[in-house]
């Protein structure tokens, strides 16, 4: 039998397309109980209905994942790293949204304290556990005690730099307002222009996009955006009906057994949100390519203090009817003990 249709004009095998149609049916196998679920109006319990919509909050984050990845040789090198961790960040967006506006539609209630808890959760895990994580896989991979910043990553840097920083005058407001939300978005803008103009196409790249994405660039170019547009249509929709019943089962799981809601959001929510995210970044580590999971991470950290801080008080507002402003993470901590 002849091979050499499987094979590149370098002679490395080309991605496995029956590979990846597997992989989608088995991550669309995780979203299908959370749709019947939502449509049937079924919540068998707390703890269930948790893991049910949270695997399809993973999946539906996978989904996202494949398709920013396989646009990485048409879009500039700078804003492939921006967009990928931009997209692969909305899982946690649709439920910070969702406990930000259920804040302003219930005057009084724990939701504020919720958000904060969902986002100060998942700031632990990317900086505590993901970042350290990238540079023990680096290490066990090539014996290097760290990743190097690049030049190319002082885009990043600044910007993840200039938020931070800004951070401290919401802590001494004791809230976010729509100020804030002005000065961050615009912050975030500014960042994904400057990250369109550094670097060349990686589009004469000759490695390969960490894991299944890479088949998809052996599509002809319309069928791979058709394709890239699937993914992308199909798991926001799958997020956006998960994000409330996920919210809701978390809260009421925290009930049922005895521990503290706030506590629970903290720590477990994030780990649906962000997983695929990190598992991204830790492809990029394995694939050789560590200085780009780590710019990634870095880009991630600039997207939730940036745009998500920024957009809290809007998706508040809505639900309040009215302008109101969020009040800051350490105010929530404090009033929730």
């Amino acid at each position: 039998m002849d091979t050499a249709s499987d094979m590149r004009p370098s002679g490395e095998p080309r991605p496995s397309m029956r590979r990846f149609v597997t992989l989608v049916a088995i991550t669309a196998a995780a979203m299908i109980p959370a749709i019947v679920l939502r449509i049937e109006g079924w919540r068998p319990n707390p703890i269930l209905d948790a893991f049910l919509f949270g695997a399809a909050i993973l999946a539906g984050g996978f989904f996202l994942s494949w398709g920013a990845e396989a646009a990485e040789k048409r879009i500039s090198a700078g804003l492939i790293v921006a967009i990928v961790a931009l997209i692969t960040v909305l899982p946690e967006y649709a439920v910070d949204f969702y406990y930000a506006y259920s804040a302003g539609a219930n005057p009084g209630s724990n939701y504020v304290h919720y958000a904060a808890a969902n986002m100060t959760g998942a700031n632990r895990l990317l900086v505590g556990l993901a970042w350290p994580l990238l540079v023990l896989l680096h290490w066990r991979r090539t014996r290097e005690r760290a990743i190097p910043l690049l030049p190319a990553n002082r885009t990043e840097v600044l910007f993840l730099l200039l938020p931070s920083v800004y951070a401290f005058t919401i802590l001494l407001k004791d809230a976010i307002t729509v100020v804030d939300t002005i000065i961050l978005v615009a912050l975030f803008g500014v960042y994904m222009w400057r990250a369109s103009e550094k670097g060349e196409s990686a589009e004469d790249d000759d490695d390969d996009e960490p894991g299944p994405a890479a088949a998809l660039a052996e599509l002809p170019a319309a069928r791979q955006w058709l394709a890239m547009g699937a993914l992308t249509v199909v798991a926001a929709a799958v997020i956006l009906i998960s994000a409330e019943p996920f919210a809701e089962a978390m809260v009421e799981s925290g009930r049922l057994v005895g521990f503290d809601e706030f506590l629970l959001i903290q720590w477990l929510a994030p780990l649906a949100s962000e997983a695929p995210a990190v598992v991204i970044a830790v492809l990029f580590v394995l694939s050789g390519r560590a200085e780009t999971g780590l710019a990634t991470m870095i880009s991630d950290k600039i997207n939730q203090w940036t745009l998500l801080v920024g957009m809290l008080p809007l998706a508040l507002s809505l639900g309040a009817g009215q302008l109101s402003p969020l009040p800051s993470m350490r105010a929530s901590t404090r009033n929730s003990s």
